[in-house]
Order: structure tokens, then C-alpha cells, then sequence
């Protein structure tokens, strides 16, 4: 075990485990997994293995996260005291609806009652918006905006 300082003057103790973690990680992950979402039981077993002196790459091997977020997480570990901040999903990860700002228009078209298929909803998307839309998409936003409208009745 080695003392030393870091950057940000922190003490950091460095022990290396000589054990095997490929068999403990993922049972460890697999219970976190009913607790908690995934994304934090892959951080919460990142973590523990980036203070038990593990390397980034060993560790994205062992929990499936991405270099960039172990790299993330290893600085953010070394800035920060230990919170509750580290277990916290931050807002605005992902990808944007495509019908994102035009939801009410489109919704308002909907209940014009022209559309009864998937299929004409993408149509209409796309010639009244300009979206290029799957069935799929159609589906989901039928979904909301009939979700939308339950909600409104109540």
C-alpha cells in the first residue's frame, strides 16, 4: 500500500489487489442491477475499482462502460469529496424526439380525426413537418398523444 498526494492534494492511498475480479464484478453488478438502474450499478462498481487502483481499460472490460466515462468518472472521483452527486443520472443524455417543439401542432392534427393508421401519421409527418418518420415513430407519438389526452380528461 503507497500514500501519496494528488494533483488536487488529496491524500490517495494506491492498494493493489492481486485477486481475480472477472467472477465478483459481475455478480456485484448483477445485484446492484436490483437496486438500482444500471448505469449506477456499472458507476458504483467502476468506482470501487477505480479506488481499489485499477486501470481505465481493465475497468471498462469488467463493467461495460465506455472509456470516455471511466476517464469522466476517474477525474471527477479525484476532484470531488464522495456524494450523492456521483449517483445521479444527469438530465439531457440521449437523443432529442425528432417531433421535439412541433408536439402540440402535430397533436392538433391528430385530433382532426383524418388519420387512422400508423402509416398515414408518418405520411402526415412527413409531408405536413418534414419528418422523415418510421411507423414505429408514428406509434410512439399516437401513444403520447393519446397519453396526453387521458391526462387532459382527468
Amino acid at each position: 500500500m503507497q500514500k501519496y498526494k494528488s494533483r488536487a492534494g488529496r491524500n490517495k492511498i494506491i492498494y493493489n489487489y492481486t485477486g481475480e475480479f472477472d467472477a465478483w464484478v459481475p455478480a456485484t453488478m448483477q445485484f446492484l442491477g436490483t437496486l438500482m438502474p444500471p448505469t449506477l450499478s456499472k458507476r458504483a462498481a467502476a468506482m470501487l475499482l477505480l479506488v481499489a487502483g485499477m486501470g481505465n481499460e481493465e475497468i471498462v472490460a469488467l463493467t461495460g462502460m465506455c472509456i470516455r466515462s471511466v476517464r469522466a468518472l476517474r477525474k471527477t472521483m479525484e476532484e470531488q469529496e464522495p456524494t450523492s452527486e456521483l449517483f445521479a443520472i444527469k438530465p439531457g443524455s440521449g437523443r432529442k424526439r425528432k417531433t421535439e417543439g412541433i408536439e402540440e401542432q402535430v397533436w392538433a392534427e391528430l385530433d382532426s380525426g383524418k388519420y387512422r393508421t400508423h402509416k398515414e401519421v408518418a405520411e402526415m409527418l412527413e409531408e405536413k413537418f418534414g419528418i422523415k418518420a418510421s411507423v414505429n415513430l408514428a406509434a410512439r407519438v399516437v401513444k403520447r398523444w393519446k397519453q396526453a389526452r387521458a391526462d387532459g380528461e382527468e
